[in-house]
């Protein structure tokens, strides 16, 4: 795995934890580095390195490489939303049928 992808992955579990577990201090820290190596792979053109993740065991690296591939690979992505939304029980299941509903509305812009 690439060092931009593996950090993506690191963030993206920790920012999981913290958010089941209740501690949320690192929440922003680890959104920031989630998002700064999103920004880095759509500027160099190096998202599909996202898609292996829409397989990942961890919820929360699914939810968000889904999240991130909604518009290079909205088919792809909104079926591994929809996956983690039908396991109900936990929050990346809450946090995938929010983001599928604010997508499908059209409310839900990525930068």
């Amino acid at each position: 795995m690439k060092e931009d992808v593996s950090k993506f992955v690191n963030a993206c579990i920790a920012k999981g934890e913290g958010e089941n577990s209740g501690d949320t201090k690192n929440d922003r820290k680890y959104y920031q580095i989630i998002h700064a190596v999103y920004l880095k792979l759509k500027a160099e053109h190096r998202l599909d390195e996202l898609l292996e993740l829409l397989d990942d065991k961890n919820l929360y690296v699914k939810l968000w490489a889904a999240g991130y591939l909604l518009e290079a690979h909205p088919a792809r992505a909104e079926k591994a939303l929809e996956e983690l939304a039908a396991a109900r029980g936990n929050m990346a299941g809450f946090n995938a049928s929010m983001t599928l509903k604010e997508w499908r509305a059209g409310r839900l812009k990525l930068q």
